[in-house]
């Protein structure tokens, strides 16, 4: 997923980035002023703006008091059918068939 859009502070607007994906999540928040913020973890257990909600503290003192985060394009990954059907049998586990071992004759 990725979403893209701007964080409207008292004294500026910053642009920023966020991306998740299987291996985590990443975002980038690019100040007119200055250095950007990168911020990524390993985990995708957020959504992309529940990361930027917990970094708006540092936004907003780069930025004075925040009047609005805005959400200018969101873009769902899709993947095809093939795709997921290769993931769904790469990861099950196939149990050896029991011909009956155990039977005596």
């Amino acid at each position: 997923m990725l979403v893209r859009g701007k964080v409207v502070g008292k004294e500026g607007t910053a642009r920023f980035e966020a991306r998740k994906g299987e291996e985590g999540i990443s975002l980038r928040v690019e100040f007119p002023d200055g250095e950007p913020i990168d911020y990524s973890i390993d985990c995708p257990c957020l959504e992309p703006l529940e990361l930027l909600g917990l970094l708006l503290p540092a936004i907003e003192e780069r930025l004075g008091e925040i009047d609005a985060v805005i959400v200018e394009e969101a873009v769902e990954d899709r993947k095809s059918v093939l795709d997921k059907i290769k993931k769904l049998l790469g990861k099950e586990k196939r149990k050896p068939i029991d011909r009956g071992a155990h039977q005596s004759f």
